[in-house]
């Protein structure tokens, strides 16, 4: 796995989401979402992002997301996470 690709691809997507603000990203809660993207090199890469309150309903949000190119680095994925406050920072 292309370690520099990999982790470009799933900032891309937390920064997607984090973009989104607090408000939407409440109304995510629950609903990961796993899918597929290419890479520029040619690697095919498989997401899967989580949204969930941090500690307690109606506080943080935590997005998680890791990634990983499905050979053996599928046992040991990227991982990354964002932490949103209510008053969106």
């Amino acid at each position: 796995m292309n370690r520099t690709e990999a982790i470009a691809i799933l900032n891309h997507h937390l920064d997607s989401l984090e973009a989104l603000g607090y408000v939407a990203l409440a109304r995510q809660i629950g609903e990961d979402q796993a899918f597929e993207r290419r890479g520029d090199s040619g690697t095919d890469y498989q997401l899967e992002l989580s949204i969930l309150w941090d500690r307690h309903p109606n506080g943080s949000i935590r997005i998680v997301g890791s990634i990983d190119d499905g050979g053996l680095g599928a046992f040991l994925p990227l991982t990354d996470s964002r932490l949103m406050e209510p008053e969106g920072s």
